[in-house]
């Protein structure tokens, strides 16, 4: 084989693939968000301290989170704690409940104003003061990741069937992000 040939195809070669990647995206053969069931968030929104540096203060290291939790899920209370509330604490805990081994590396929190008297009743979950960035996550459940970014979120609804729905898809993009985290290898 001569080396013009050989140049040809190999041109032939690379080409072909890019040409039919370009073509999926423009024709919407590819859909980009269908793997994960929640919304990810289109801007940064630090909602837990970074807990990955170790200059930070050692007591809120301390308080907050141990070094084996990678990820956090954050219900963020509304005002008052209503049935949707209700509803949303017991999915946090059915939810850390049924991750089994893997509840090493999760930690469930309520953020509030507050401490809400119905999380005695929850003896998984934990409280953190609202922070301001959490006024446009009210009334739903985020992912955080170690570094306190949230990634993403799942609207609380009141009917108990949509909040089983919604705790089976959190648990699947949980269990996703668990599986490919690398931080701790």
């Amino acid at each position: 084989m001569s080396s013009r040939k050989f140049f040809i195809l190999f041109i032939a070669c690379a080409a072909v693939p890019l040409i039919a990647a370009q073509l999926s995206l423009s024709m919407g053969w590819f859909s980009q968000g269908g793997n994960n069931k929640g919304q990810w968030l289109q801007h940064e929104i630090q909602l837990l301290p970074d807990l990955t540096h170790s200059s930070q203060d050692k007591s809120l290291q301390d308080t907050f989170a141990d070094a084996s939790v990678h990820w956090h899920l954050v219900y963020v209370q509304a005002a008052a704690c209503d049935q949707e509330c209700e509803q949303a604490l017991f999915t946090l805990q059915q939810l850390y409940a049924g991750m089994g081994r893997k509840q090493l590396k999760i930690k469930p929190v309520v953020m509030a104003a507050q401490e809400p008297a119905q999380l005695k009743q929850f003896p998984a979950l934990g409280w953190q003061p609202e922070q301001s960035a959490a006024t446009e996550l009210q009334n739903q459940i985020v992912i955080v990741n170690q570094r306190g970014l949230v990634l993403l979120r799942y609207p609380v609804d009141s009917n108990p069937e949509h909040m089983r729905d919604l705790a089976r898809d959190i648990r699947t993009d949980l269990l996703r992000l668990i599986n490919y985290d690398r931080s701790g290898a």
